[in-house]
């Protein structure tokens, strides 16, 4: 008969589901649940403060005609590729050119110019922009349709020397295996790496463009295979995460 060791295995157990842990914990660069209901003072508000509200777990631009453009920005000189991850929902809209919201990168240190993947226009239309200087003319409907108020979305995006992509799918449902957009950074002047990225909370200077957004569970992961929603939402919940955004809290 066979002895087994249980406590070894116990211990080799624990060693393991140690290990996992700390894997997943160090492949996230940053992450905000706005749990807490107070704005981060490390977040900076650019180019056009906005209206921002943190209140009931989620972060909000309140101001229908926030100003071309408004960007909440976490200056984590986040080094390239990366990418970002955030539940959307867009709470009030107006259909126009100005009305926008989604993720920033590269964003400029002064203004928060940068590229984005919005929701543009329409609340059936993605596509990407080089803040002031082009769009890249890829307009796109959403795998499911049409973006409906009050109701939550992922988005994810990633950003490299290489390529900029993007996708959207509604919170609940299984992430789609491709991404929806995907370009060069040929469109406008080349943006030089920032490490800069940011919440777009919209760009409406008057009606009928109007854009009322809220953000949750924000996060910044070295690769895109690593933001997945179910594993940070479920590492989150054990507290797993607060360390890393500790570290990025005190590093700059």
């Amino acid at each position: 008969m066979r002895i087994v060791n249980w406590p070894f295995v116990l211990i080799l157990i624990t060693a393991c589901l140690f290990l996992s842990q700390s894997t997943v914990q160090s492949k996230v660069l940053f992450y905000d649940n706005f749990d807490d209901g107070k704005i981060d003072k490390k977040y900076e508000f650019k180019n056009h403060p906005g209206k921002w509200v943190e209140k009931g777990g989620v972060i909000s631009q309140t101001e229908p005609k926030p100003g071309d453009h408004t960007y909440l920005v976490m200056a984590g000189d986040f080094k390239e590729p990366h990418t970002g991850l955030v539940q959307i929902r867009v709470d009030e809209w107006g259909d126009g050119d100005l009305a926008r919201c989604g993720l920033g990168f590269r964003l400029d240190p002064a203004d928060a110019s940068g590229y984005a993947f919005l929701i543009h226009h329409f609340l059936t239309n993605m596509e990407f922009l080089n803040d002031h200087l082009a769009w890249k003319q890829n307009d796109t409907k959403p795998p499911f349709g049409v973006i409906k108020t009050g109701e939550w979305y992922w988005m994810k995006a990633e950003i490299s020397d290489k390529k900029f992509t993007g996708k959207i799918w509604p919170d609940g449902e299984k992430e789609p295996k491709k991404w929806l957009l995907e370009s060069k950074l040929d469109f406008g002047g080349l943006r030089p790496a920032s490490g800069q990225v940011g919440l777009n909370g919209g760009s409406s200077a008057a009606l009928p463009a109007k854009t009322v957004v809220s953000f949750d569970n924000w996060a910044i992961c070295e690769k895109a295979s690593e933001c997945d929603p179910d594993v940070i939402l479920a590492v989150a919940a054990t507290s797993k995460l607060s360390t890393t955004w500790g570290k990025i809290k005190t590093s700059y």
